[in-house]
């Protein structure tokens, strides 16, 4: 059955106002005989019409109703309602907050000593035992300020080893994050490891990025030796030094002392990337630029317009009959594709609310398909927003996932 023959349920937390809210679209108009009950529980509710059925697990209980009131719109085809929650949330389930969000696969997430794999063949990138340690990279708040410091580098007064102690950190004089061999580094959507770190002959310069004399370029796209994935970026200002992205890859714990959280997903990396700049900046739109590097003949026939990133809300759960789990934690967005022109507009006018974030044009490709497929998980009424398209990217968290 085509996904408009059947019955679609969107269920969204409003935490704030304690509800949820539910729309459904119907395949034909709503009847006499359309029914829409919620469970004893008040963890699922249930839409009957024409012979078929649709059940979804509600995002958080609810107070429980037999037969919720069928007024359709939309021609009769659209339903909605507001279902309050239950007295208390669940046991042991906490409703969603505006708190300090997450990064994927943290520090503390990552075991010494682990294996790092291409997600996509298993071949490994760097060998057991190799990284002796993980750390956090600091905020760009931070990395902004630590450039200040050195820019504005009052006189020496006795402290001679302060240079030291900062590169011991992975500073140098100048603030680059430099990397060091056994140390894994940790940023917000990339491991920043030493060349040397890595097993031999694992990654390679992907075609037409290996002219390091090529001043037009700040990156060399590495990809995996085994099965040509992209998996990560060189800095020509750095060579000693690879990023790796994590959705690309996979760390694989030695001693399993502690469960094993699933790897972070594209769309959780990005999601983390877009909170991260909204948090730093104020600014909650954002545009997508991809990663300047050599172009392929591939690149060239992907989105040749720049994709425009507006976060709506922050921190949502949501059920969808159309997705492939729920309840599950995501990010609302507003998006659209501009072009150059355009883009350089918003992000060179003075009064600008706009921030850039840089990708690599495959990944900014994946999103754009991401979101157009959770496009397809709310309501027909509810997929655009003025000139704007809804969608959801998922949220990592604690927890992991």
């Amino acid at each position: 059955m085509s996904p408009s023959q059947r019955i679609l349920i969107y269920a969204e937390l409003l935490s704030n106002i304690r509800q949820v809210s539910v729309g459904c679209t119907l395949p034909t108009s709503a009847s006499a005989v359309t029914r829409a009950t919620v469970a004893a529980d008040g963890r699922t509710l249930t839409v009957a019409h024409d012979g078929s059925n649709e059940t979804i697990q509600l995002p958080e209980s609810v107070v429980p109703i037999p037969q919720l009131p069928i007024r359709g719109s939309g021609g009769g085809t659209s339903l909605s309602w507001r279902l309050p929650l239950a007295a208390a949330p669940a046991p042991g389930r906490v409703l969603p907050t505006a708190t300090e969000e997450p990064v994927p696969w943290s520090a503390t997430d990552l075991e010494p000593g682990s294996t790092v794999v291409c997600r996509t063949c298993k071949s490994i990138i760097v060998d057991a035992s190799t990284l002796k340690v993980w750390k956090d990279l600091p905020s760009e708040n931070w990395a902004e300020m630590m450039e200040f410091w050195h820019c504005h580098k009052p006189h020496d007064h006795g402290h001679d080893n302060d240079e030291e102690h900062l590169t011991s950190r992975g500073y140098g004089a100048s603030s680059r994050i430099t990397a060091q061999p056994g140390i894994g580094f940790v940023d917000l959507t990339s491991f920043l490891l030493a060349d040397s770190d890595l097993a031999k002959y694992s990654i390679v310069a992907s075609a037409g990025s290996n002219n390091p004399g090529d001043e037009t370029k700040a990156t060399n796209a590495l990809q995996c030796t085994s099965c040509k994935t992209n998996i990560g970026v060189q800095n020509y200002q750095d060579l000693s030094s690879i990023s790796l992205f994590k959705w690309q890859v996979f760390v694989q714990q030695q001693n399993h002392a502690s469960p094993e959280l699933p790897p972070p997903s594209l769309a959780q990396c990005v999601g983390a990337m877009l909170l991260a700049t909204m948090a730093r900046s104020g600014c909650s739109k954002s545009i997508l630029l991809p990663i300047k590097a050599q172009p392929s003949l591939e690149d060239a026939n992907q989105l040749q317009d720049l994709l425009n990133i507006w976060v709506f809300n922050a921190n949502i759960t949501y059920s969808s009959t159309e997705a492939p789990a729920s309840p599950t934690s995501a990010i609302k967005v507003f998006y659209r594709t501009v072009n150059q022109k355009a883009a350089d507009k918003m992000l060179d006018s003075i009064t600008s609310d706009v921030q850039d974030i840089s990708l690599p044009s495959e990944a900014i490709t994946a999103i754009f398909g991401l979101l157009n497929k959770s496009n397809d998980f709310v309501p027909q009424s509810d997929r655009k927003f003025q000139e704007w398209t809804v969608g959801l990217l998922g949220k990592w968290s604690s927890t992991g996932g």
